[in-house]
Parts: C-alpha cells; structure tokens; sequence
C-alpha cells in the first residue's frame, strides 16, 4: 500500500467531484435565472442580463457591456436598440469618446431592474431556506469565498494546458 498513491488519487477523485458540483451548480443556477427571467416582463434573457449587470455595473458602452456579458457585439446591439425603442435605455453621448454611446436605464428600465433583482433576491431566499439553519451561515460565507476565488480565476484570464493544472 502507497500512502503517496493513496493521497494523489483522493485528491484526484475530491477534484473531480469539485468539478462535477460546481458545473451542476452553475447549470442549475442558470436553469432558474432562465424561469425568472421568463417571468420577467421583458423580452428576452438577454435583456434582464443588460437590465440586471447596469443596475449593478452602472453606464456602460456597449463594448463594455460586450466583454461583460460575454456576448456577440451584433445581438447586443439589437439587443439594447429594442430595449432603447421599449423606453428601458437611452444611448448617451460618451463624455469623454465622441464616438461612443453610454447605456442608461431609464426610470422605466431602473425600476424593471429593481423588480428582476427582488424576484432572484427571492429565489435565492427560498434556495437557502431548503437549507438546514444551521448551515445557512456558513454556506453564505462559502458562497463569498467561492466567488471571490472565481473571480480571481476569471481576471488571470487564460487557458491552461492540461499539464499545467
């Protein structure tokens, strides 16, 4: 019996597992969101995404809002002129670009932002509250350090080969 081999494979088999359970976590989070949003008085995902990341983000260009959606520059941009016509944005003259417009939600897009925020506020309320009390604590405190750990992995920003893992 190997202790070494023994403890490699463990790790192995916990990272594994790690991995399968934030994959499942992430795809179910985005199953939800998807119902909410389907509920949401809007049109599309797409725009309670654009809705939900300038309430949160504030004005934004939409190249910027492109990188932080991670969406196609050409459907954002039928995207937010929908949502310009729906009176949600207005496209403002950048202060300091000439060439470039700011997104702006307007009071009516301010408040359909405030409203998807409460209903996933609520959804994530009633996710927690499968949970038993006792663990509520402590599954907020590793939510934060889960994502400040993702965060931290998502601004290195690159591939890695598979023997750099």
């Amino acid at each position: 019996m190997n202790v070494a081999h023994d403890n490699e494979v463990e790790v192995e088999m916990e990272t594994s597992r790690a991995g399968e359970s934030l994959r499942t976590i992430a795809r179910l989070m985005t199953e939800l969101q998807q119902l909410n949003f389907a509920c949401c008085d809007v049109n599309s995902a797409t725009q309670c995404s654009v809705l939900t990341t300038l309430a949160r983000e504030g004005n934004q260009t939409l190249a910027t809002l492109t990188r932080s959606l991670n969406l196609d520059k050409a459907w954002l941009s039928r995207t937010t002129d929908s949502m310009v016509q729906e009176g949600l944005l207005i496209k403002a003259p950048h202060p300091a670009d000439r060439r470039a417009l700011l997104l702006e939600l307007t009071p009516a897009g301010v408040q359909q932002a405030q409203a998807l925020s409460g209903e996933l506020d609520g959804q994530a309320q009633r996710v927690l509250a499968r949970l038993p009390g006792a663990q509520r604590g402590q599954t907020l405190q590793l939510l934060e350090a889960l994502q400040a750990a993702l965060t931290a992995e998502l601004h290195e920003g690159q591939c890695r080969a598979a023997g750099d893992r």
